[in-house]
């Protein structure tokens, strides 16, 4: 089937809440697709930079009204209204920027106050919600996190610059993150800091996020850990996949014995071994899957010249991308030298040996208040990356060529010029 002929019957739908951000001339013209249908059948596709993405339900269709996309509160937001199907299941600053436009900043994302640039921006017009929500806009939100108790943290803040001047010092952090994704879960570390994680388990963790979410975003009430709504959305996000499934010049990512696609994704057992959903492309005819399957073999067993570990050396649960033995890690991407000027930094100093970290956000150690945890974050899934641009828990990657740079000069990977597009083609794929 010719490529042109694959995406004919799916044009039309591209529109419905597939913002992917830039002209505002009317190419937008409705809410995200939860809140115009009930329903998506497994694989509808949706547009992304690198192709088209899609998600899939081992229940055989995509559920889109359940309580995870039930406002549980009193402001009008639920767990979609952050984690669209269209955004790979987290949302991009495209899409928050039309849903902006769309709506005058009314829409349930802008909230008064959630997640605007500081607690106590004035929202009361179009004007100021747009000067209050230049970081929501980017993709991010906020966190607004006191300081571990003074007695067990093994740190104390001794400066910092914040543009927004909410952070109070040695007291309180105050930075944005990206969203993670809701679907394809296979590894128990729940958030960027595992804040909601809970007893090393997948779906309790999931039901403890649920929980805060809804006692905290969505302003409703703080549920008990065994309420049947905690568990419906737990159950639900177990249920689904989601992944990249054409490429232009590829076609589809689970065609001629490869095993792309989300609903491989979701099927995907949790086990530490190589990536090979692409290992039958190995002398494919096309030369697009022989590059993406060179890019598979680079992630798996390219080392960095310093002595490191590949890329599966973090990213090492088989065809999903998270760590199988649910560790953290510090890759560089807090430090203070990828700062941009809206983003703070914090001057930490180690009570143990009186060290110094400067960083824009310290990550796990923000809730563990341990120095060893300074700067680690969650290994989240790979897959959909090409859905959900931009990259890390801060967005300093705009593209994936940016992240495989940025590992360049952060981890010391040296990828010839060839190498890093092949790289760069396999991400896309996943």
């Amino acid at each position: 089937m010719s490529f042109t002929k694959l995406f004919v019957p799916y044009l039309a739908v591209l529109g419905v809440g597939a913002c992917t951000g830039g002209d505002h001339t009317g190419s937008v013209t409705s809410n995200l697709i939860e809140d115009q249908h009930d329903s998506m059948q497994n694989d509808r596709l949706f547009k992304n930079p690198g192709g088209f993405a899609a998600s899939a339900s081992t229940e055989g269709f995509v559920d889109l009204d359940n309580a995870f996309f039930t406002p549980q509160g009193t402001n009008g937001r639920h767990c979609g209204t952050c984690h669209a199907p269209e955004d790979g299941w987290g949302i991009n600053p495209g899409t928050v920027t039309d849903l902006f436009h769309i709506t005058d900043g009314l829409h349930p994302i802008f909230v008064n106050n959630r997640d605007t640039d500081t607690p106590t921006c004035d929202m009361s017009t179009l004007e100021a919600r747009l000067a209050c929500t230049t970081m929501l806009r980017q993709g991010k939100f906020t966190r607004l996190i006191n300081m571990p108790a003074t007695a067990t943290r093994e740190y104390d803040m001794t400066a910092f610059t914040d543009p927004f001047g909410v952070t109070i010092l040695n007291t309180r952090f105050w930075f944005f993150r990206r969203v993670m994704p809701t679907a394809t879960f296979k590894t128990a570390v729940t958030n960027w800091d595992n804040s909601n994680g809970l007893n090393n388990n997948v779906h309790d963790g999931l039901r403890n996020q649920a929980r805060g979410n809804i006692s905290g975003a969505q302003q409703g009430p703080t549920l008990a850990l065994d309420h049947p709504i905690l568990h419906e959305i737990a159950d639900y996000q177990l249920t689904l996949g989601h992944a990249q499934l054409v490429v232009p010049g590829v076609g589809r990512l689970d065609d001629d014995g490869a095993a792309g696609g989300p609903l491989n994704a979701v099927n995907q057992p949790l086990v530490n071994a190589p990536f090979d959903l692409y290992d039958a492309w190995e002398t494919s005819d096309n030369p697009r899957r022989r590059q993406i399957f060179r890019g598979q073999v680079l992630f798996n067993t390219k080392t960095r010249p310093n002595g490191g570990g590949a890329c599966r050396g973090c990213h090492n649960a088989a065809n999903h991308g998270g760590n199988v033995a649910n560790t953290m890690f510090n890759v560089g991407a807090s430090d203070a030298q990828w700062a941009k000027p809206d983003m703070a930094t914090f001057t930490l100093v180690s009570r143990l040996d009186g060290s110094t970290v400067v960083t824009t956000d310290p990550g796990r150690a923000v809730r563990s208040g341990r120095m060893a945890d300074m700067n680690r974050f969650d290994t989240p899934t790979l897959r959909g990356l090409a859905a959900r641009a931009p990259y890390f828990h801060n967005g300093i990657a705009a593209d994936l060529p940016a992240v495989i740079s940025f590992y360049e000069q952060s981890l010391g990977f040296d990828f010839t010029d060839e190498e890093a597009e092949d790289l760069a083609a396999f991400l896309n794929a996943l």
